[in-house]
């Protein structure tokens, strides 16, 4: 008998000729595109008929211990791979090319996939029945697989949301509503794989009850329809590293804590945010977030993270009238004494307001079924000792310091912000204070809307950069409902007025007479808005030691930045996303992990917003970088920022810095950036109004 060649026994030439879109082939980015749905889904399929294998393996019982461990963990990894193929086709397939072909399928649709009905039969027989009963070790593999599943179910039904929406759906279906509730009711009126008892409990516990409503409260005021109250306190212990959480505790309830919970839900089994504020139906400036009333940017980083962790969130905001810019094609930015060139590659930005971004985020978050949120609840203290967090007291807003009730956690977030006081809780409970890195310039900054036409040069906004030789900033910018949000800033001792008419005058003082000659003929639809908060500060909870467990601290609590660099919800998302990395292996890591991860993906921004304030005139703090070797990276740093404006190749470098999609360090590594500063002339722009 001959051998077999690759292609015979892979038996390609049937496997490669099974493509075959629908799509006329006259139509070829369409029928391509189709080609790609298919191709995915067909390896999809493939996929599942292993994690089928191995299931149905372990559902005969033919497994020892060895064999348990191996084809579980093959089970994980392949239900992991599932969950990466879905999230390939919504990185490369657009869906407006979907729109136009998915009609084409007449009834057909991926709920007919025998396979898929099977996965979740399996692994709910495998998990319920006799899971109670399995040895520790065994069931915590199932639980592995359970959250894999959960992983995957999930990301299905993002991607449903990101292509359908509310739209119908094929088979006589209604799109990812349809998906989600027949997922979770399953056939036969079963439950699927992401409600059984969790196998990782102890085997002689019963399961945990569904928490009573408290008695006489009024419901909270959230975005999600009818949210449940919770219970003061829960008695389930911490768990070690590894083990599904069972409660976590998200102190603040702004972009930063919304987007951890939202990652944290799929490894807890509830997540409660506490907010102390009252949520309103609409969009609306609140008095918890002070920079509500300030202009706010999403940076190209901060856009990509947003649609990793809430997909179709961008197409909402859109929708909602948030502009989109490309930087500098639609800006006119002034940097190094002169207009940086509109016709340089641009990347785009979203400049919706604050309370607009915050509402659509909270809407989308809220709506998950394992997070609740109390309003008109603040923290006053953390329970637990030296090391150890177990939770935190809290009380209504306004009520006496007698009506507090301990409220217990598995992990409790602090994402109260700047004003945060949880070093002071920590040194309550007798431990130590993280250390603190403290960069400040005192720059204040204040901000006012008005209504103008657009400026000349079909500029859509400006971008006035401060340095230490030209301290004055603005930023003016697009919002939704044909406003513009003007941020004015000023060195220490130099704060923009808060009346309209001084507001405007102070803009005389910036370099260059554009926006000053634009605000003259624009009209103040409020009262400007000063804010005067502006140090960097990071405090390193990373190393308190890797023996502390039961707290975890991000957004501003962690690491506030200049709001002037316009940095801060960009890094609340990419800090979001780097805990969703994390905790992607389906166990939970101990929580110096998650807290070294969330500070990471802060350091970029770290390190451009200090980099840029120890220079300037006052600077002040331990962390101002001093000495021959900052002084020799600030001149060569001066000599990139003058060949910004007139270097396609360096503004493109740096403005991937600046939009926190490319380190720092890679304008010292990169060999053509460093051959442009230190090589070659700087190209004058005109001082004209930029061109496109």
């Amino acid at each position: 008998m001959p051998h077999p060649t690759y292609a015979s026994y892979l038996r390609l030439d049937e496997l490669l000729s099974s493509q075959q879109p629908l799509t006329p082939p006259e139509q070829r980015d369409l029928s391509d595109s189709e080609r790609l749905f298919i191709v995915v889904h067909q390896a999809s399929e493939i996929l599942l008929s292993q994690v089928l294998v191995d299931l149905g393996h372990l559902d005969a019982g033919r497994c020892g211990r060895s064999c348990f461990t191996h084809r579980v963990d093959r089970a994980v990894r392949l239900v992991d791979a599932l969950t990466g193929q879905l999230t390939l086709l919504r990185r490369t397939l657009r869906r407006e090319d979907f729109l136009r072909f998915r009609e084409r399928f007449g009834t057909a649709s991926g709920l007919e996939s025998e396979q898929f009905k099977e996965l979740f039969l399996r692994v709910r027989r495998l998990t319920r029945h006799g899971g109670g009963a399995r040895p520790p070790e065994e069931a915590r593999h199932l639980g592995e697989l359970d959250d894999a599943v959960r992983r995957w179910r999930s990301t299905h039904l993002e991607l449903v949301g990101h292509m359908l929406g509310d739209l119908p759906g094929t088979g006589e279906t209604s799109g990812g509503r349809f998906l989600a509730a027949r997922l979770d009711d399953g056939p036969a009126g079963e439950r699927p794989a992401a409600q059984p008892p969790r196998p990782d409990r102890e085997p002689d516990r019963e399961p945990d009850r569904e928490p009573d409503r408290e008695p006489d409260r009024e419901p909270d005021r959230g975005d999600a329809p009818g949210p449940r109250a919770l219970p003061a306190s829960s008695a389930s212990p911490v768990p070690s590293a590894g083990h599904r959480l069972r409660h976590v505790v998200v102190v603040g309830g702004s972009v930063a804590g919304l987007l951890t919970a939202h990652v944290l839900a799929d490894h807890a089994e509830r997540v409660t945010v506490l907010e102390r504020d009252h949520y309103e139906d609409a969009p609306g400036p609140r008095a918890g977030v002070p920079q509500s009333r300030h202009t706010h940017v999403l940076l190209t980083s901060g856009m990509n993270a947003l649609d990793e962790l809430l997909p179709g969130l961008l197409t909402e905001l859109a929708e909602a009238g948030a502009p989109r810019l490309a930087v500098p094609g639609d800006l006119g930015v002034w940097q190094a004494g002169q207009w940086i060139s509109r016709r340089h590659p641009s990347a785009p930005i979203m400049t919706p307001s604050r309370p607009l971004l915050e509402h659509r985020v909270r809407r989308r978050v809220l709506a998950g079924p394992r997070i609740d949120v109390r309003t008109g609840t603040e923290a006053t203290g953390l329970l637990g000792r030296p090391g150890r967090v177990t939770g935190v007291v809290v009380r209504q807003r306004g009520a006496a310091h007698h009506t507090r009730q301990d409220l217990t956690a598995d992990l409790v977030v602090d994402a109260t912000g700047r004003t945060g006081r949880t070093p002071q809780w920590l040194a309550g409970l007798g431990g130590r204070s993280p250390a603190e890195e403290v960069v400040d310039t005192g720059r204040a900054y204040a901000t006012c809307v008005f209504h103008a036409d657009d400026p000349a040069g079909d500029l859509r906004g400006f971008y006035i950069v401060p340095d230490a030789g030209q301290p004055f900033g603005a930023i003016v910018l697009p919002a939704e409902g044909d406003r513009w949000l003007v941020t004015l800033s000023g060195p220490r001792d130099e704060a923009p007025p808060t009346d309209p008419e001084g507001f405007t005058g102070f803009a005389d003082r910036l370099p260059h007479p554009a926006v000053h000659k634009w605000l003259s003929t624009a009209r103040p639809v409020t009262r400007p808005v000063g804010y005067r908060h502006t140090a960097n500060r990071r405090r390193r909870y990373d190393r308190l030691g890797r023996d502390h467990t039961g707290l975890l601290v991000v957004g501003d609590a962690l690491c506030a930045l200049n709001p002037v660099y316009g940095q801060g919800l960009s890094v609340a998302a990419l800090s979001a996303v780097a805990l969703k990395r994390e905790l992607a292996g389906g166990r939970v890591p101990p929580v110096h992990a998650l807290q070294r991860a969330v500070l990471r993906s802060s350091r970029p921004a770290w390190d451009v917003a200090t980099g840029a304030d120890s220079p300037m005139p006052g600077a002040a703090g331990n962390a101002v970088r001093g000495g021959p070797v900052a002084r020799l990276l600030d001149r060569y740093l001066a000599r990139v920022r003058d060949r910004v404006p007139g270097d396609p190749v360096v503004c493109t470098a740096n403005r991937d810095v600046l939009f926190l999609l490319a380190p720092p360090r890679t304008l010292l590594t990169s060999p053509r950036v460093l051959r442009r500063a230190l090589l070659t002339t700087a190209v004058p722009t005109p001082r004209d109004l930029p061109t496109p």
